[in-house]
């Protein structure tokens, strides 16, 4: 097995994704958290000047480090076989990450800034016209998964969206799409991801 080490705040946000992929593959790690920059910012000060990019999360793997939330995440789901079997699903993976992660970013953005009305703006326009094209794209091939009908980092990470926006927002970004709705239930009952999500620190954020 490969000495793991995944270093972020005490939140989910950025690191969850490689959480879930970790959780999923059950593969042992060290979850190191600092605390959040508004609680106390002397632990990432302090990090801060040895990172590759000024940034975390990062992923130690065998001694090597990785930065880059989204590059960690798929060296794992390479890892893990849950990247694509084909270089077109690899890139059908990608696209469906992509689509997700446009959502996240505008949600942060609106959420760090405080923009209460533009958060209820995009709750109600972007989410379900974006979770629409999602639903017909699951549709089109399938309906059980996102791509190469079988299990992807594309499922897990439609997962992680459709119940972080719940616990962030509280709002069942799903409940008008009954295939995501299905598809997310299903990720749920995995044993690792749901033995995970039950036992993981809660965070706001």
């Amino acid at each position: 097995m490969p000495n793991v080490k995944l270093t972020y705040f005490d939140l989910r946000a950025r690191a969850e994704p490689c959480r879930l992929l970790l959780a999923y593959a059950g593969t042992k790690y060290e979850d190191e958290r600092l605390a959040a920059p508004w609680d106390n910012m002397a632990p990432w000060a302090a990090l801060k000047p040895n990172t590759p990019w000024g940034q975390v999360p990062l992923l130690a793997w065998d001694g090597e480090i990785i930065a880059q939330s989204m590059a960690c995440a798929r060296f794992l789901a390479r890892e893990f076989n849950l990247a694509g079997r084909t270089s077109m699903e690899m890139a059908q993976v990608d696209e469906i990450i992509d689509v997700i992660q446009d959502l996240l970013n505008a949600w942060y953005s609106l959420y760090h800034a405080k923009d209460t009305a533009g958060q209820q703006k995009f709750l109600e326009t972007n989410i379900p016209t974006g979770m629409g094209q999602l639903e017909k794209k699951l549709e089109s091939r399938g309906g059980q998964f996102m791509v190469g009908n079988a299990f992807s980092w594309a499922d897990l990470h439609l997962f992680f969206y459709v119940t972080d926006m719940k616990l962030m927002a509280n709002k069942a970004v799903d409940a008008n799409f009954p295939k995501i709705k299905n598809l997310v239930e299903r990720v749920g009952s995995i044993p690792n991801v749901k033995a995970w999500v039950n036992s993981r620190p809660a965070s706001i954020l």
